[in-house]
């Protein structure tokens, strides 16, 4: 089976009390949580209507670990979103004591609403980021939400400098896994946590391929392919990790997921 590009899914939470693709709701709580955090918000474009925004520390401490997260690069994988919104109403500023957290929430806003993993354009926005000398650059594939990124490829390798995490779902799925990065050829505890992080949800899935890739204990390990967080590896972050949340699976239990991988993954970095 594969992945369709403009087959819509759509669930119902019962913690936010409204639909997975209820946008204007969506961008109202992250308002209210940045506003309450105190991060700083830089519009990178608009999609439409729709802003891609990337959120940082109004106050960055030089000698902190920088790390990024990053959700809704495909529209049907709606628990990244969400759960990063569960993930901001449980932190603290304090956070910022410790680790220079970046985020983009959404990148995918067309997708989001219409419940669709591809843009509105029919473009993938999680492949096209090639790599050559350290450097991202557009290809073929680039969406246009990943041309913006590429373009800020600067600023965004610098806020993910000590780690990457973006979190997907996969709509095949019963289980969960992890793509992970790290300098060493085996994974180790970095790894680990994430993949555990969500064996508190759902069962791991088995040694298997997914989409070519084999699958080891749960995770594919230092695979390189045209995505985001493997693009920003590739130029400097010193480890990155997918999460990947099975979207057969409930909705609201996938959001708390999403949450804790989160908290494992700004844990690990502190």
């Amino acid at each position: 089976m594969s992945r369709s590009s403009f087959q819509q899914f759509h669930w119902q939470s019962q913690q936010f009390g409204c639909a997975s693709n209820d946008i204007d709701r969506f961008y109202s709580l992250l308002h209210e949580q940045m506003q309450r955090l105190g991060m700083q918000q830089q519009t990178l474009g608009k999609i439409e209507s729709y802003p891609v925004d990337l959120y940082s520390p109004a106050a960055p401490k030089q000698h902190l670990p920088n790390i990024l997260i990053s959700a809704g690069f495909h529209g049907e994988e709606a628990a990244g979103p969400w759960g990063m919104l569960k993930f901001l109403s449980q932190l603290n500023d304090d956070v910022f004591l410790s680790v220079n957290l970046s985020l983009l929430p959404l990148v995918n806003p067309t997708g989001f609403k219409a419940g669709h993993r591809f843009n509105q354009y029919g473009e993938n926005p999680n492949r096209g980021f090639g790599v050559a000398d350290g450097t991202a650059l557009e290809t073929e594939e680039s969406s246009i939400e990943g041309k913006l990124l590429i373009k800020q490829q600067a600023l965004l390798k610098a806020l993910s400098s000590d780690g990457i995490l973006t979190c997907h779902e996969d709509v095949l799925q019963h289980h969960c896994y992890v793509y992970s990065f790290e300098p060493e050829q085996d994974a180790g505890p970095f790894s680990l946590g994430l993949r555990d992080s969500l064996a508190q949800y759902f069962k791991v899935a088995e040694d298997n391929s997914i989409d070519g890739c084999p699958l080891d204990n749960g995770l594919i390990h230092n695979h390189y392919d045209s995505s985001f967080e493997s693009c920003l590896v590739r130029i400097g972050a010193k480890r990155g990790a997918c999460s990947e949340t099975p979207a057969l699976e409930d909705f609201d239990q996938r959001i708390n997921a999403n949450c804790a991988v989160m908290q494992q993954f700004v844990s690990s970095s502190q």
